[in-house]
């Protein structure tokens, strides 16, 4: 068995009542409540944290409109910095998720926060306090490590790899007003998160679990189709979710080539103007079949293992495209491809 570390920075709560939890994690504390733009104001979270802080007389300040554009995260920290916070609170998907940690992190060290995101490791660094409330399961962020921001003034992106939460307060009811593309997605994209944390493991343990969480992430993900109030299949989604990113899956990889399907999904975004969710679950089962050139062992054992099919390679990746347009999920993309999105592609023939 290879040398692998367990990691276990981040406390998960689950909750089907938030109340109670957060009047206790943010007690004694200034809290700054970030969120987003809909999806907290919308299905009740920012209500919930609000009401509790009121009537806990915990004192709070908001930040609302947060999301991975830098100068929204420098306006937060300035936010938190003028009033004197001392915990933050991010309630929304990836985006709101990523921006409260550049936040709890940058109040310390805003000066140095680009070059976290361009490979400066912040792990173990001083921050702030931080809970994360996710509304759209998916992404994992509340139990991950990195945090994605963007300048759309220069193009520029990066991500910070190192910043953990103290809690993750996973509240299933959250996901209820999504309707029913966006509720499928949540479970498709956390298959393909899993599965990327998955695929090439040697360690027999952490792949026979990695394959049973991916197993039950896709029949509850059909259960929502003929049952969207399903509370427990929506709590299965975000469980799998949060582990999705944590380091109990892949401990004993070799390589990490899965993780590659990062490096390209942001393609169909600049192409054809995606969404992060649906890129990636389109173009999940392609680049596996891409990836058998160098890893077939791998791939065909886990088509096997995680759905099933025991054909070739290519037969088993038609079967996923049928699947996921069986759940009301559009595999291709639509429009014309034209010079200048692509001049914009960074190749690194190197």
């Amino acid at each position: 068995m290879k040398d692998f570390v367990f990691r276990n920075d981040t406390k998960l709560l689950f909750r089907n009542d938030v109340c109670d939890t957060i009047k206790e994690i943010s007690r004694g504390y200034k809290v700054m409540f970030v969120y987003g733009t809909s999806s907290a104001l919308r299905n009740g979270c920012h209500d919930d944290v609000v009401n509790t802080l009121k009537e806990a007389n915990i004192p709070y300040v908001e930040y609302g409109n947060s999301s991975r554009e830098f100068e929204k995260i420098q306006e937060g920290i300035q936010v938190a910095k003028d009033n004197g916070v001392t915990m933050i609170i991010g309630a929304g998907g990836a985006s709101v998720m990523d921006s409260a940690k550049l936040m709890s992190l940058g109040v310390y060290h805003e000066t140095e926060l680009w070059n976290f995101l361009k490979g400066k490791s912040p792990y173990g660094l001083q921050r702030l306090p931080l809970a994360l409330i996710p509304t759209y399961p998916s992404s994992g962020s509340e139990n991950g490590l990195g945090a994605v921001a963007v300048d759309s003034h220069t193009g520029d992106y990066g991500t910070a790899y190192g910043i953990a939460a103290d809690y993750a307060v996973l509240c299933p009811k959250y996901s209820l007003t999504l309707d029913s593309e966006m509720t499928t997605y949540t479970g498709l994209v956390t298959l393909v998160q899993l599965s990327v944390s998955v695929i090439g493991d040697r360690n027999k343990m952490s792949y026979d679990d990695g394959i049973s969480y991916i197993r039950n992430v896709l029949e509850a993900t059909k259960t929502l189709i003929r049952n969207p109030e399903d509370i427990d299949a929506r709590g299965i989604i975000m469980i799998g979710a949060a582990l999705s990113t944590s380091s109990c899956l892949g401990i004993g990889k070799e390589s990490n080539y899965a993780y590659d399907i990062y490096e390209l999904e942001f393609l169909p975004e600049l192409l054809f103007g995606s969404t992060y969710r649906r890129s990636l679950t389109t173009i999940f089962p392609r680049f596996l079949e891409a990836m058998s050139r160098n890893h077939h062992n791998d791939i065909r054992e886990f088509y096997n293992d995680a759905f099933g099919f025991n054909g070739t390679i290519k037969d088993s990746s038609e079967k996923v495209i049928e699947l996921f347009e069986s759940l009301g999920i559009k595999m291709y993309f639509d429009g014309n491809v034209t010079e200048g999105p692509v001049s914009c592609i960074p190749c690194d023939q190197n």
